[in-house]
């Protein structure tokens, strides 16, 4: 049995390291700033300030338990990981062992990371994923648009042009929060839509990136695609838009073409490719 000695690294080094991963001055992270508040992190951010942490011993065990402010943050390196800890996937371009934890036959799907799974939707869980498409917190970023279908409309849309759907479900507690979909898929052309939605709990946690992440792993690994198109209402764009050129690549932007809340909304038509990088242009 060995003991872990080596030190843990002085505070302002590490909040310079944070402040280089959040791509911002030093000044903007003291210790009194808030991560969803004051710096406004979004969940792709987030996960990789989650993927920071886990290289540093300090893997979180509870989405409430993320750290709040940077004080917070610096305090739970500095004392490397003491207490709950949430053990956690990864995006694309993370390293293999903080992704999700392999089968033992590499030909068998990966549904599943140490804080979340992916499951086949059952009866009980269509009132969960009727809320989500309704409810006023999710409702107009989803399907619908804010407008209510009747429930037995929505059952019999539910697989429309549905290539492949989960419930994405805490290790936890077996709960659902999420909802992951493959859609409008054009296998003969090698590619298909992916989207999501999230209960408003799951905001800024990183959860969601995780969950989309491993969705988007396993089409690859299922279905010959050659990329993966996301369709983002620019209502939506700023929870994901920190991914732009390194998680996915913007291939279109349809100016003007949603309207919600007295104004018109671009539309952003995103592509995810399997090593991440777009082809180089011929």
């Amino acid at each position: 049995m060995t003991t872990d000695t080596v030190a843990a690294p002085p505070r302002e080094r590490v909040r310079t390291e944070l402040a280089a991963l959040l791509d911002v001055d030093l000044s903007a992270v003291p210790d009194r700033a808030s991560l969803r508040d004051g710096l406004a992190l979004d969940s792709l951010t987030m996960m990789r300030v989650i993927t920071w942490l886990e290289a540093r011993g300090v893997p979180i065990l509870a989405e409430e338990l993320l750290p709040a402010s940077v004080g917070d943050l610096l305090a739970r390196v500095e004392s490397r990981g003491d207490g709950p800890r949430l053990r956690i996937g990864g995006l694309p371009g993370i390293p293999e062992h903080l992704r999700a934890t392999p089968p033992h036959d590499p030909l068998v799907p990966v549904l599943e990371t140490r804080a979340l799974r992916l499951t086949p939707i059952v009866g009980e869980d269509l009132g969960f994923l009727y809320s989500l498409a309704v409810e006023p917190e999710t409702g107009f970023r989803w399907r619908y648009r804010g407008s209510i279908p009747p429930l037995e409309r929505f059952r019999a849309e539910l697989w429309n042009q549905v290539l492949l759907q989960y419930v994405v479900r805490r290790v936890a507690d077996d709960a659902p929060v999420g909802h992951v979909v493959a859609y409008g898929d054009e296998l003969s052309l090698r590619h298909t839509y992916v989207g999501a939605v999230f209960h408003p709990s799951s905001a800024g946690t990183g959860l969601p990136a995780q969950a989309v992440s491993l969705f988007v792993r396993h089409l690859f690994h299922t279905f010959p695609l050659n990329k993966v198109y996301m369709e983002v209402p620019g209502i939506n764009w700023p929870q994901v838009q920190s991914g732009q050129g390194s998680l996915f690549q913007v291939e279109g932007v349809l100016r003007d073409h949603d309207y919600y809340a007295g104004r018109l909304w671009d539309k952003y038509v995103c592509a995810i490719y399997p090593d991440g990088r777009a082809p180089a242009a011929s």
